[in-house]
């Protein structure tokens, strides 16, 4: 089930209206984005449609995640493999960058990630096709 948000998107909490509480939003992003295999990227949006949120959403919970190595918060890019954080902080941009080349990530000529060599699938689809979304386990 995918949630709405409500409300100005662009200012706040884009949260407001998903019946999940903020914390387990951003433990469910979090834990999923931990899973991501070094060398793949997966966009907002697919992370946000394994957790039962918007990209958006997804993004602001993204934007939460601590400044710890535990979530490799470059491993999450637009679905169109831009580097989102950019137009926070062009520092976080070139760093997320740095990072993803030194797992082996190409970009394109015009800075964005390569998504049809790097974006990685549903959990489960490199070893076995066609796993269920409900299998999804993200250790909570």
């Amino acid at each position: 089930m995918k949630h709405k948000t409500q409300g100005n998107p662009t200012q706040g909490n884009p949260t407001q209206g998903n019946p999940m509480s903020d914390e387990t939003l951003m433990e469910l992003v979090h834990a999923r984005v931990r899973l991501i295999p070094p060398g793949q990227v997966m966009s907002y949006g697919q992370v946000g449609d394994e957790v039962g949120c918007s990209a958006r959403e997804a993004g602001w919970a993204m934007n939460q995640a601590p400044d710890a190595e535990d979530v490799p918060w470059q491993r999450v890019v637009g679905s169109d493999g831009r580097l989102r954080i950019g137009k926070r902080s062009p520092y976080l941009a070139q760093r997320q960058r740095e990072l993803l080349e030194a797992e082996g990530v190409a970009f394109k000529e015009n800075g964005d990630v390569d998504m049809a060599k790097h974006q990685a699938g549903v959990i489960g689809k490199a070893s076995a096709e066609n796993v269920p979304p409900a299998t999804l386990d993200l250790g909570l």
